[in-house]
């Protein structure tokens, strides 16, 4: 049971908790605008190390059909929400699908691809440390073709229906 007393339950409820972003409120722990004024020639926001091989990724990104914008900065944000919340709103000042890598998060926001795929992307991207290796990660993630479901399913109906019916000759065969 907690004890109401010790250090980490009087430390929580004396501090506020840290909040994410509201909406319409742009992220005080970077240059909102310079980034979505750097994302307008190129689709990358980044330290200036980082950016050719980021405009890489992102042009081979566009030769698979994804219109993709990376942001990466070193600023900290202060949740892991934080990340996410830039692409959303970056979403809405640009069509397509945006990544945001910070030092410890990242989160993304597209107007084509379903967040399942994002989320997975997100989370191969985040086990690469280096920025451009996080994004193509993600890009090939995001763009890699998915098992054809429908076929599979009906294979495995037709499957099914024909052992159920083998099945059933061999009941009545033995049976006589």
């Amino acid at each position: 049971m907690d004890n109401p007393a010790d250090s980490v339950t009087v430390l929580a409820y004396e501090d506020e908790p840290i909040m994410s972003l509201r909406e319409g409120e742009v992220p005080p722990w970077l240059d909102y605008h310079a980034v979505v004024a750097d994302l307008a020639d190129d689709g990358v926001s980044a330290p200036e190390p980082f950016v050719e091989g980021l405009r890489t990724v992102v042009d081979e990104a566009g030769d698979r059909g994804v219109d993709l914008k990376v942001v990466y900065t070193e600023a900290p944000a202060a949740v892991y929400t934080d990340a996410r919340d830039l692409a959303a709103f970056l979403g809405e000042e640009y069509d397509g699908t945006i990544l945001v890598r910070t030092p410890v998060f990242i989160g993304s926001s597209s107007d084509s691809i379903p967040r399942h795929q994002l989320e997975a992307g997100q989370d191969d991207a985040w086990e690469e440390f280096d920025p451009v290796v996080s994004a193509s990660v993600f890009a090939h993630k995001i763009t890699a073709p998915a098992p054809p479901w429908g076929t599979l399913t009906a294979v495995a109906i037709v499957v099914a229906v024909l052992a159920v019916a083998l099945f059933a000759v061999v009941l009545r065969r033995r049976s006589r």
